[in-house]
């Protein structure tokens, strides 16, 4: 059972990190980005930063150390494009916000594992003798 649930963390990780730095990356290649953002009403460049945010926070996803802090960051992100979908794109913005429900799954499974980790074995249980 331990390794299936390291497993599934592994394998939620592993898909959430590229589906975040993929597009992330896309927004310093294709065109279309620029003219998206543009038409959204943000400022120029702001494509850029966002295409950075999503790279360096889809691979931070992959250390376990700050993958909670890197989730967390893509949540907003993809509050974000939510919002941005619904007022201004045309679209519901559900995908949008599956990605940072499941950034959120992974954020709190992450942050369990760091405070497992980080609790002095020394310690008595909490409640017991």
């Amino acid at each position: 059972m331990k390794y299936l649930k390291i497993g599934g963390t592994w394998i939620l990780t592993l898909l959430l990190a590229v589906l975040m730095a993929g597009p992330g990356s896309q927004k310093f290649t294709s065109p279309t980005w620029e003219r998206m953002f543009r038409t959204w009403g943000y400022p120029d460049g702001f494509y850029l930063v966002i295409g950075a945010v999503e790279v360096i926070g889809g691979i931070a996803l992959l250390i376990p150390r700050v993958a909670s802090y890197s989730a967390i960051m893509l949540v907003v992100v993809m509050i974000g494009a939510a919002a941005t979908q619904i007022l201004r794109g045309g679209r519901n913005g559900v995908g949008e916000i599956v990605f940072a429900s499941l950034l959120c799954v992974l954020a709190a499974i992450r942050w369990r594992d760091r405070l497992r980790v980080n609790r002095p074995r020394s310690a008595p249980a909490p409640g017991g003798m």
